[in-house]
């Protein structure tokens, strides 16, 4: 143990420790050779990340875009489909007169290919068969009937259209409570147009159109449609000119949207609505929409890359958590070498220090320079006393070494602590009175314990030896044998330079020796304490440390009582005692 001395201001700062301290400047290039890369790597990882961002942003937009427009010309091309393919396909030659045959297969395929067209008409004024009748080509029949209804209204209606002079006529009504529209293809007197001479028409239920037409139609397109995988699908609405949802149906109406198309509902060309008839005619207007449910592109990105700058901040703090343990690991491997280098320093001072004054009053023993025999006498016991201080630091080293191979062996037996500690005690009188130490006792009677008395004696003397080695001025010694909650205790207080509470932790530590101020202090091998609390934790007891600097410290030793009972046996063998570091540490500190 080291312990700070209480001069202050002598010593280098603590940035000036920090910049001479091989271990820390080892752990900071370390970390910085590692955490500049990764740092790197990480920086364009998330550049990575916000370019696909953009990347998707656009992708989805370009989708609803795409979707959008091949939706709505789709529909337009659908609705002006039976224009081109029926009523532009029969021809006025086929209508006047009524050729009946060739017009029949013509509007068969166009009830088959034209869904929302519930039925074709022909009308001729230039025939003999059929002239001035309005004939029927539905879907329940496959031909033609003479039985229309409607017919009395077509005919007057395209009567009073007629004179318009416009080929494309249409008009709306309500027949049987369904809204009905009617388109025709007029035939006139050539050239001067003044007498409606046929006409084939059409004509579209609403019912039928905003139904099963318009949702086959968007749902057989939106089959074809892949969008990016882990995005939300891409939805469609279909709304009519009051606002009202037509497409899903049903469904709940759409409040957000990216594209939005708007698009007349006529059933053909759209650039020809000048020239049909009547004239100044506005068609309802359909409103298209595509978007990704009730989220912008933008809100569906950063939910998107949330989680990946989540998972990357993770991953980047679990790099930071693994460089700087790597870095607290080499850089306690060198301080570890360090303290070795250290420690075999010391130890070869601790060596050469009891050798040299036991060789030099031999010596002078040997050569018969001393006569008084009460100086002889002194330096026999200068003599025993350095050999008694070689002695426990080689047994020291030799425990240490069991310790690490893990081959210390305990043997317990009943023990009565005050007895051991007054031995102790009278072993180093010696070193006491050559030191100049004064030692007071306060021992408990009878305090039985089940210990190793080696041991036991090892842990006690290395806590005396500290107690003079750190008490240059106040040269004082109290020890106390004393029972308390169920453990022997014994505790070793001095008056001497005390303990930091942030180091009382570290000196229990193997090689650990505290710097003073002044860069120096005692000397030691950084060892005493470690096998005092390697030998308590192998008795199932624990050293507890009670200092303030400048106030000296209390070492307790607590030894788990002895009770005799039926079972017990002498002799008890235990381990090295290497378990339950954390916890007994925690508890010594």
């Amino acid at each position: 143990m080291e312990s700070p001395s209480s001069s202050r201001g002598v010593g280098p700062s603590i940035v000036g420790q920090w910049l001479s301290d091989r271990s820390l400047r080892l752990a900071a290039g370390l970390a910085v050779a590692v955490a500049i890369p990764v740092a790197v790597l990480f920086y364009f990882q998330f550049r990575s990340i916000s370019a696909l961002s953009q990347s998707s942003a656009v992708v989805l937009r370009q989708l609803s875009q795409a979707t959008a427009d091949d939706l709505t010309q789709g529909l337009q091309d659908a609705l002006k489909a039976p224009y081109l393919s029926v009523l532009l396909r029969v021809a006025q030659s086929q209508t006047e007169p009524l050729d009946l045959t060739l017009i029949a297969p013509t509007l068969e395929q166009g009830l088959t290919n034209e869904p929302f067209v519930s039925r074709f008409y022909v009308w001729s004024d230039e025939t003999k068969e059929h002239r001035g009748e309005v004939l029927a080509y539905d879907r329940e029949n496959h031909g033609f009937t003479t039985d229309v209804p409607e017919g009395a209204e077509m005919v007057r209606r395209f009567y009073e259209l007629a004179p318009q002079k416009h080929a494309i006529t249409v008009f709306e009504t309500t027949i049987g409570g369904h809204h009905v529209l009617f388109q025709g293809q007029l035939r006139f007197r050539f050239p001067a147009r003044d007498k409606l001479t046929s006409f084939v028409a059409l004509r579209v239920d609403a019912s039928r159109l905003t139904g099963e037409f318009l949702s086959s139609f968007i749902n057989a397109r939106l089959k074809t449609v892949e969008g990016p995988t882990g995005f939300p699908p891409l939805g469609v609405a279909v709304l009519d000119h009051n606002g009202r949802q037509l497409f899903p149906a049903g469904g709940a109406p759409v409040s957000g949207y990216v594209d939005e198309r708007a698009f007349p509902v006529v059933f053909f060309e759209p650039e020809l609505l000048s020239l049909a008839a009547p004239e100044g005619r506005e068609p309802e207007v359909w409103r298209l929409r595509t978007g990704y449910g009730d989220h912008t592109i933008p809100e569906i990105v950063a939910a998107r890359e949330r989680p990946q700058f989540a998972l990357m901040t993770m991953l980047a703090g679990i790099m930071a958590l693994g460089v700087f343990f790597m870095a607290r690991a080499a850089a306690r491997e060198v301080r570890v070498a360090e303290m070795k280098s250290n420690f075999v320093s010391s130890v070869s001072h601790d060596l050469k220090t009891p050798l040299a004054l036991i060789q030099l009053f031999a010596e002078t023993l040997e050569l018969g320079r001393v006569k008084n025999a009460e100086r002889m006498h002194e330096y026999y016991r200068i003599i025993n006393s350095e050999a008694r201080k070689l002695t426990r630091l080689i047994n020291n080293l030799l425990d240490f070494s069991k310790i690490e191979a893990g081959l210390r062996r305990y043997k317990r037996e009943p023990v009565n602590l005050t007895d051991l500690t007054a031995r102790v005690l009278e072993s180093l009188e010696s070193q006491f009175r050559h030191n100049q130490f004064t030692v007071t006792s306060r021992l408990a009677p009878d305090v039985p314990v089940l210990i190793d008395q080696e041991a036991a004696v090892q842990a006690l003397e290395n806590l005396l030896s500290n107690a003079m080695k750190y008490s240059p001025e106040h040269r004082t010694i109290h020890v106390e044998v004393d029972r308390v909650a169920g453990f022997g205790v014994v505790r070793v207080i001095d008056r001497g330079v005390g303990i930091p509470l942030r180091l009382q932790r570290k000196i229990f530590r193997k090689f650990y020796r505290v710097q003073t101020d002044a860069g120096s202090g005692p000397q030691g091998t950084g060892l005493g304490l470690s096998i005092v609390d390697h030998v308590m934790r192998a008795h199932g007891g624990f050293v507890r440390v009670d200092s303030e600097p400048g106030r000296g410290a209390t070492f307790s030793l607590h030894f788990p009582l002895y009770t005799m009972s039926a079972g017990d046996t002498h002799g008890d063998e235990t381990d090295s005692g290497d378990r339950g570091r954390t916890a007994d540490v925690a508890r010594s500190a």
